[in-house]
């Protein structure tokens, strides 16, 4: 055994290192790394040749830092060859040469293929719906960089009035965030390309993603075809409560038609219950202070006399639960 080599490696060992992500430059292209001395120990690694008699190699790799570009590793090994035991220890210096990649090279550079405007249909999109639409596109960006597109960046994030817009580093992104928006809130978006220029004779373009989120939201009342309905919940499928029966409301939000918005509960208004008569209930109007009758609701737990909170709608007077 003394004769034998277990492994070898060379004295000074070099490598690329992003110095703003840590990612690897390996074998012509760049690979996100998070842990510093992880990237050390995966380079060394990768440059030990080891007796192909061995079986069974452990490797201890321990990494010391001697300046800002430079490492000193130290390379425990354990074998076994033809069943008898053997062990080696090797020191190897790390160079390492910092260079930006393309990554952080285009963000830094406001690079960018494609943008997401965030917007609402017939109103401005709320602060809580636009907080949870960034942090949707930014997971959606995080598991694509994860599975290894490395361009998939959010470059830059513009508060508008009107919305937000997503700068994106690649155009498959844009598309991947609005459909997982659209899973979330519902709504459409279309695309808008623009030629940019030419790369290699191919031509180069640049699209808007135009996201548009549902015209409602929790608390509107709405009319569905001869439904009267409070809007719960509205995404791929549109839940609620049909005020006027007390009924649960649920339908996809494609498949709705003839659909418009009457009120909001924020603009319910109380009025006095003025005797419950079963299939239905009085009501005064608190306007004109008028007996109105309508149809009594599944909700209704006041007593005759008490007091209840009313919607006044184009399609009549509704209590709301």
């Amino acid at each position: 055994m003394e004769n034998r080599t277990l492994i070898r490696c060379p004295e000074v060992l070099y490598s690329r290192i992003c110095p703003t992500c840590g990612s690897l430059y390996k074998r012509g292209r760049w690979s996100s790394r998070e842990d510093e001395e992880e990237t050390i120990r995966e380079c060394v690694s990768d440059s030990i040749v080891q007796n192909k008699e061995a079986k069974d190699l452990k490797l201890t790799l321990t990494p010391k830092r001697l300046d800002y570009s430079r490492y000193r590793v130290h390379i425990d090994a354990s074998a076994t060859i033809k069943g008898a035991p053997i062990e080696a220890a090797l020191d190897t210096e790390m160079r390492i040469s910092w260079e930006t990649c393309d990554t952080c090279s285009r963000v830094s550079g406001g690079y960018y293929e494609g943008i997401v405007q965030i917007r609402a249909d017939k109103r401005l999109p709320t602060k809580e719906e636009l907080e949870k639409c960034t942090q949707i596109a930014q997971d959606v960006a995080k598991r694509s960089r994860d599975k290894g597109e490395r361009l998939a960046f959010i470059a830059q994030t513009l508060d508008l009035y009107e919305g937000i817009d997503l700068y994106v580093g690649v155009i498959k992104l844009g598309k991947q965030i609005c459909r997982a928006i659209i899973d979330v809130f519902g709504g459409k978006f279309l695309e808008f390309p623009k030629l940019v220029g030419q790369k290699n004779g191919v031509d180069l373009y640049r699209i808007t993603f135009a996201l548009r989120l549902p015209e409602f939201v929790r608390g509107d009342i709405i009319s569905v075809g001869d439904k009267v309905v409070e809007v719960q919940n509205c995404g791929k499928h549109v839940s609620g409560i049909d005020i006027e029966t007390g009924k649960r409301f649920m339908e996809n939000f494609n498949d709705l038609i003839d659909v418009k918005k009457l009120s909001r509960r924020l603009n319910a208004v109380p009025a006095v219950l003025v005797a419950d008569e079963g299939r239905t209930i009085q009501v005064m109007d608190p306007d004109t202070y008028e007996s109105v009758s309508i149809k009594r609701p599944e909700f209704l737990s006041a007593e005759a006399g008490s007091e209840i909170m009313i919607v006044k709608t184009e399609k009549g007077i509704f209590m709301v639960p």
